[in-house]
């Protein structure tokens, strides 16, 4: 996925979120992406709480593919294909929605998972390689 397809989807859902009072981040590749980190991205996941689920699944109605319990992310979660591409609302025990960074890109402000948290995630999964791809990135923009 080419970022202007991460801004093109985003500018959807941030639409189909007005006027509510969800609480989400965007995780996963996306996130590390819109943080500037070299990485693919495949899908966008976003978090969320069990109320959250809710609203995107209302919000998000026309794009819906399947609902259901994960056992991939240990948690429920509401798939959608948005312009063809897949977008994963996921409610987990993980979800550390009370780790949230705000970023201004394209003239959106986008909820996300701050770099350094996103690490600690993916030590925990065992995702080696991208620690490392995070790593070299923190170490480069520290300066």
């Amino acid at each position: 996925m080419e970022d202007v397809d991460i801004y093109s989807l985003l500018r959807i859902i941030l639409k189909k979120l007005e006027g509510t009072s969800v609480v989400w981040r965007v995780d996963g590749s996306a996130n590390l992406r819109l943080q500037g980190v070299d990485v693919r991205v495949r899908d966008l996941d976003i978090k969320t709480n069990v109320f959250g689920l809710r609203v995107f699944k209302k919000a998000l109605r026309d794009y819906l593919v399947t609902e259901g319990f994960k056992d991939e992310v240990q948690g429920d979660v509401v798939a959608f294909s948005i312009d063809g591409f897949p977008v994963e609302v996921i409610n987990n025990k993980y979800n550390m929605l009370h780790r949230v960074k705000k970023i201004s890109l394209q003239g959106m402000v986008l909820p996300v998972l701050p770099l350094r948290e996103a690490r600690e995630f993916y030590v925990a999964l065992g995702r080696e390689k991208t620690v490392q791809v995070i790593d070299r990135y923190i170490s480069v923009t520290s300066f």
